[in-house]
């Protein structure tokens, strides 16, 4: 933790780096247009976001079996996973450009903050998981 200018306690900002949407969840929270609505979303998706980091670390170091095909067919499924996250990512970028830059009005980014928290939140737990 290090302090801020004004004598706030934040994260440092290697460890924010290390993931695209907890970089952008800590500048939606420390924006000045912060809401107390806008900020509960965004501690659910922090923490959905820690599941999704565990459930990729968990694919990740399951050892798994099978023939060549079924082994691609695995490594597709994963990607395609990967890319749904991904997604997700950049629509939460998108939202953040546009409450910035465009000025998103209030309810209509926290509607939308919330629908991708939601989907945020159902990513690990739609993870398929086969057993070996």
């Amino acid at each position: 933790m290090s302090n801020t200018a004004k004598g706030r306690m934040v994260a440092d900002e290697s460890l924010v780096r290390n993931s695209r949407l907890l970089g952008l969840f800590t500048e939606i929270v420390h924006g000045p247009e912060g809401t107390l609505r806008a900020v509960e979303a965004t501690r659910r998706g922090i923490a959905a976001e820690a599941r999704c980091t565990l459930a990729v670390l968990a694919d990740k170091l399951t050892i798994r079996s099978g023939s060549r095909d079924e082994l691609i067919k695995s490594a597709l499924a994963s990607a395609d996973r990967l890319m749904e996250l991904g997604a997700i990512e950049d629509d939460l970028n998108e939202l953040w450009f546009r409450r910035r830059e465009r000025g998103l009005g209030e309810e209509a980014f926290e509607a939308s903050l919330q629908q991708i928290v939601l989907r945020l939140e159902a990513w690990p737990l739609s993870w398929s998981r086969r057993p070996d």
